[in-house]
């Protein structure tokens, strides 16, 4: 007979003869989801599930459906439940850790994408998400493993040499990461993301003219895309243009006034034109806006430190570096503050954790060195010098090379 009944506000009908059976109720189930019928999906599987309880396969799809039904809490029962009853189906796993990740749990996400990923080493969307995963967290090195193996599984999808990029370029690959941007935007021409993830590869790699054209034609496909905007101000920045970047953020700020990095760019280009008053406005803005953002700390800790206040100094970069844990930069400043400060013990830490995230960079150990010269550690001191001065000569090999390679 035929059976009408509304769930959820959804009127279903389905050719009920009383004898269903579980593997009736999901091809039922499986063809309202092909129709983009959550509801009645949903229905249909949590009918199966009555009749097989110990399917995992089942108790997954309610789970999916309940999650795309919003209902992200019960979803997360019914995955769990699908992995207590088969602790080797990845879809489950796979699933749970999206779910915990949108819930904002990256620490219970990642575990369970690395389990999918493991169990199904071939799934491309798999190894898609858990390199967007450690990207999220910072484990650049280990997004980049996953990412590399993503697009060679499926090599013709934006999204993923566009995160691809994303991790080569937070990791310093920037030559990399504008190939693996050029790629994205290649295979998705009107992906905004990707287009402008591209404008800024090129402007960090001093081709701000070329990644001015990649931001206008994202405007021109999206002319409401704000990031767009900003970004061609920043673009501006970099090529010296003051004038311009100070007018493109403040006509930003005037339309998004609670835009936190219109607020940080525009400190920046004022700090530029050497108004410092005008910086730390704008700065301050940026950070009451977004309180974690590490940069808008930095930058301001900078100008604090160029007025001679050390205390606030000191204060701007622990701010910077609690948000931002592996910021070499943002300890170097804070050593250095330490050290006018007075406070050596505390000062020759920081400085040592600027050396740990970045030992390329000469300027921590010549700071400790001095630190530790004060300290009366002489020979400790005279072991920082010369490790800085180690730093230096390949920095100046490579720039020596590097011209090699211009003539």
């Amino acid at each position: 007979m035929l059976s009408r009944a509304i769930i959820g506000g959804v009127l279903l009908c389905s050719v009920l003869t009383g004898g269903e059976t579980a593997a009736e109720w999901v091809r039922q189930g499986q063809a309202f989801k092909a129709q983009g019928d959550a509801a009645s999906a949903l229905h249909a599987f949590e009918q199966a599930l009555l009749l097989d309880p110990k399917s995992a396969g089942i108790e997954d799809e309610v789970g999916f459906l309940m999650a795309a039904t919003n209902r992200g809490a019960d979803a997360i029962l019914h995955f769990v439940r699908a992995i207590d009853l088969d602790s080797g189906f990845a879809p489950a796993h796979y699933h749970l850790g999206v779910a915990y990740w949108i819930g904002g749990d990256p620490n219970r996400s990642i575990p369970e994408l690395e389990t999918a990923a493991r169990l199904r080493p071939r799934e491309a969307e798999y190894r898609y998400r858990l390199g967007a995963g450690y990207n999220g967290v910072g484990h650049y090195q280990e997004a980049i493993r996953e990412l590399s193996e993503a697009v060679k599984l499926q090599p013709g999808t934006g999204a993923v040499w566009n995160e691809l990029g994303l991790a080569q370029q937070r990791s310093g690959d920037l030559p990399r990461a504008l190939e693996a941007f050029r790629r994205a935007v290649a295979l998705e021409p009107a992906n905004a993301d990707a287009r402008n993830n591209l404008g800024l590869a090129l402007v960090n790699t001093r081709r701000a003219g070329d990644g001015l054209a990649q931001f206008r034609k994202v405007l021109e496909l999206d002319p409401s895309n704000v990031m767009a905007r900003v970004n061609i101000g920043f673009a501006y920045l970099q090529k010296a243009e003051l004038d311009k970047a100070v007018a493109q953020f403040q006509a930003v700020i005037v339309d998004h006034p609670d835009m936190a990095i219109a607020h940080y760019d525009l400190g920046v280009a004022f700090k530029q034109k050497d108004d410092l008053e005008a910086a730390q406005r704008e700065l301050e803005r940026a950070l009451e806006v977004d309180p974690e953002l590490s940069d808008a700390h930095y930058t301001l800790g900078i100008i604090y430190w160029q007025n001679g206040d050390f205390e606030k100094t000191v204060s701007e970069m622990q701010a910077a570096v609690k948000n931002r844990p592996d910021y070499a930069e943002a300890y170097y400043m804070l050593g250095t503050a330490l050290k006018q400060k007075g406070d050596l013990d505390a000062s020759v830490t920081a400085l040592k954790k600027a050396i740990l995230l970045n030992p390329a960079n000469p300027g921590p150990y010549n700071t400790l060195a001095q630190v530790l010269r004060q300290k009366g550690d002489i020979e400790g001191s005279k072991a920082a010098f010369a490790e800085g001065a180690q730093a230096k000569a390949k920095i100046d090999a490579q720039s020596a090379e590097m011209l090699r390679g211009k003539k």
